[in-house]
């Protein structure tokens, strides 16, 4: 299959909640990390307040889990930062330098980081 057409497959079945699509286009070489206006499919996925989908795409490599905790405590999608903190994401103060912008990312630490400050 086509990347354009997995592509489509794997953006509708996110946003359609269809896992067996989605499993379907992970199994053909749909990559778990693209990016889709500008955003990770992750983040579109956790937008959707699905946890399995989430889940699906964390167990086929999508390596945003940060991104996608920072997008969830920025837009309030409360059900869904517990299970992304359980992947080994842990939050952020809240005062950060300005000087890195506003992208969701600043909310969390990744877990080799967190290992490395503890140290």
């Amino acid at each position: 299959m086509k990347d354009t057409l997995l592509a489509k497959e794997l953006l509708n079945g996110v946003w359609d909640v269809d896992h067996a699509a989605v499993k379907r286009a992970l199994t053909y070489g749909a990559d778990a990390n693209w990016i889709f206006n500008g955003y990770p499919i992750l983040v579109h996925a956790v937008y959707t307040r699905d946890l399995e989908m989430v889940e699906l795409l964390i167990s086929h490599g999508a390596s945003q889990v940060g991104e996608a905790l920072g997008f969830a405590l920025e837009f309030g999608l409360g059900e869904m930062v517990e299970p992304l903190a359980y992947q080994g994401i842990v939050p952020k103060a809240i005062k950060v330098d300005e000087r890195f912008g506003t992208h969701p990312e600043r909310f969390s630490l990744p877990r080799h980081t967190l290992q490395s400050m503890q140290a």
